[in-house]
């Protein structure tokens, strides 16, 4: 997979390239803290002293311009890793091919991982990748002012009541906007983008929660209020930003592929820093996504790369931990899990990891 670049961008892979010839020696893995210890020994978290492959599951999106970048700049070749992606259309495809280990590794939702693991399917976080840049909006003429006047009326929900993204906008709305549950006091229609904004032009919902690409095509369109914007309501209310995309894979696979996940985690790291700065990424990645306005690279960058989460550590692990706490009330034991799942964080397969 290419990246169409622009000479500064080529310029850039260039020089990444040449400081990867430069390899800092890693130390072996650390012990992790409450949110991660995990029974048993892992193998060595040293670097890779030759290429390995790596099966990796994404869906389309954030997890999809991640691979498309991760690929393109090189950072894979640098930490001697062969990427081999599948590209999963759903979600619930991708859950399902990391619990049965038809990949090694997958952008896995926080939910369906824990689920997952409360079902005795080993299925583990080792990294984070991104915190949900969706929004809920009405139409700019509603006289719907704030999400607290949603009781009683109806939502558009593009991803359905068992995505991540719902259930966090669930606690968004019961901490933030006193909602107490978003799923009984709020009529919620289930849809793709395209229906549920339809919907709401025509006046037949109230309001609507839509994906990445829809939130910067209604920004730009003019025609929509934001009533929320999910991850900065649940920042300001609980103090991180909820991690609802996350780096997962098996106790099994890291039992023996511990440096092939650390060196994963480096190559992330890179890829993250790298779209984070680079506005070439953007206008490549709206190509890509068919938005065609001249100020949505801009748009993408400001709502997107900040939703990137850098650093993956014990305090990150505890924000993921805290996040299933505030969860388990609005989806129900019975529906999610009773308590966080032992062992289902490990923060000490990244070197580094504090």
């Amino acid at each position: 997979m290419k990246c169409s670049l622009s000479d500064r961008t080529r310029k850039r892979r260039w020089q990444v390239a040449l400081l990867g010839v430069v390899s800092v020696a890693l130390v072996a893995c650390g012990g992790g803290g409450d949110a991660g210890a995990a029974a048993g020994p892992a193998a060595s978290c040293g670097p890779l002293t030759e290429p390995q492959s790596l099966k990796l599951g994404v869906n389309p999106g954030a997890q999809d311009l991640v691979t498309f970048v991760m690929q393109g700049q090189g950072f894979a070749e640098k930490h001697n890793l062969r990427l081999e992606v599948s590209s999963f259309q759903n979600p619930a495809a991708l859950h399902a091919a990391i619990g049965q280990q038809a990949v090694d590794v997958g952008f896995g939702g926080l939910t369906a991982m824990a689920t997952a693991r409360q079902q005795g399917r080993g299925t583990m976080i080792f990294d984070v990748l991104t915190s949900p840049s969706n929004v809920v909006v009405t139409r700019a003429d509603s006289d719907v002012q704030s999400f607290s006047d949603l009781r009683g009326r109806k939502l558009g929900v593009f991803g359905g009541r068992s995505s991540a993204t719902f259930a966090i906008t669930s606690v968004v709305a019961k901490g933030k906007y006193g909602i107490e549950s978003l799923e009984r006091d709020v009529d919620v229609i289930e849809g793709p983008d395209a229906a549920v904004l339809g919907l709401l032009d025509e006046g037949n919902i109230d309001a609507a929660l839509i994906g990445t690409t829809a939130t910067v095509q209604a920004m730009l369109s003019n025609k929509y209020r934001v009533l929320s914007d999910i991850s900065e309501d649940y920042q300001s209310t609980f103090g991180k930003l909820p991690g609802h995309v996350l780096a997962a894979t098996t106790d099994d696979y890291a039992e023996t592929h511990c440096g092939v996940l650390n060196a994963f985690s480096g190559a992330l790291d890179d890829t993250v820093a790298f779209i984070q700065s680079d506005a070439g990424v953007w206008a490549d990645y709206a190509k890509k996504v068919e938005l065609t306005d001249p100020r949505a690279p801009q748009l993408l960058q400001e709502r997107v790369a900040s939703r990137y989460i850098a650093d993956w550590n014990q305090a990150q692990a505890d924000a993921e931990a805290a996040l299933i706490e505030q969860l388990i009330p609005v989806l129900g034991a019975d529906n999610f899990v009773p308590a966080v799942p032992d062992g289902l964080f490990r923060t000490d397969l990244r070197t580094g990891a504090e």
